[in-house]
């Protein structure tokens, strides 16, 4: 028996090596794909400028049509940003630029960012219990981290709600932080799914603001870049409450901490 199991365990691992070298090679696609689709797209987005700023374009339509070119563009760009991001993260080749930094001052700036997204749908967006919290991080991939959470938050809050980024203290050398909205709320069974790449809890939603179903994945694998931890609490039309820990200090994958 001990013979048949290990020969067993011989040939199935040879059998997953065609499967493990497939996989990489995709990975490696999208990777690859998303950052050679990066130049084009930048050329398409200048040219489309271009044509709007040349006075001999005066007609109504085509300056519409360009406007819609333009708005197209935009959102394959984020999208091939959030492919190349997940591509990298699939490869452990998600980089974190560590410095130290005050995790409120971030959450003021996406604050202060989102606010006039927020006034459109007359949503209040503002800040509870803040105070100076030094950790060390990466600044803009926190950053990008609190603008998706706060994005999702708005466009599923109706109008008149409210979305709030708050500072909750620090626990265990952990500096913890909350995004909470008034919105819709999230059914128990998609609960443990929203960070799963390209699951929508409402796709006919997702496609009328432009969703790629990847932000929430990016989100997770940012915290993990940084050794901390993500949650989510929702209630369905009572609102939906994401929390966040990143640890005070970094500790890279060579066991190195990094602190001042």
């Amino acid at each position: 028996l001990l013979i048949a199991s290990a020969i067993g365990y011989y040939m199935a691992g040879r059998a997953l090596v065609p499967l493990r070298e497939a996989y990489d090679k995709q990975k490696q696609f999208a990777a690859d794909a998303s950052h050679e689709l990066r130049t084009p797209l930048a050329v398409v987005m200048a040219s489309a400028d271009l044509l709007l700023a040349d006075p001999s374009i005066q007609n109504p339509f085509l300056r519409q049509v360009i406007e819609d070119l333009k708005s197209e563009v935009k959102k394959m760009t984020n999208l091939v940003s959030d492919l190349l991001m997940v591509a990298r993260s699939d490869n452990n080749a998600l980089k974190v630029k560590i410095q130290r930094l005050d995790l409120t001052e971030i959450l003021k700036q996406v604050i202060r960012t989102m606010t006039p997204i927020a006034e459109k749908k007359n949503i209040r967006l503002g800040g509870e219990d803040f105070r100076k919290v030094m950790i060390n991080a990466d600044e803009q991939k926190i950053k990008q981290l609190a603008i998706i959470l706060v994005d999702n938050a708005i466009k599923y809050t109706p109008e008149g709600g409210t979305v709030m980024v708050r500072f909750d203290g620090v626990f265990e050398a952990m500096a913890r932080f909350s995004i909470i909205d008034t919105g819709i709320g999230i059914a128990p069974e998609d609960l443990d799914r929203v960070f799963e790449r390209f699951y929508r809890v409402d796709k006919a939603r997702d496609r009328a603001t432009g969703g790629s179903g990847l932000g929430l994945s990016i989100t997770k694998n940012i915290i993990l870049a940084h050794n901390g931890d993500i949650k989510v609490y929702s209630e369905e039309g009572k609102g939906t409450t994401f929390t966040m820990q990143i640890p005070l200090t970094h500790i890279s994958s060579s066991g190195y901490k990094e602190m001042l």
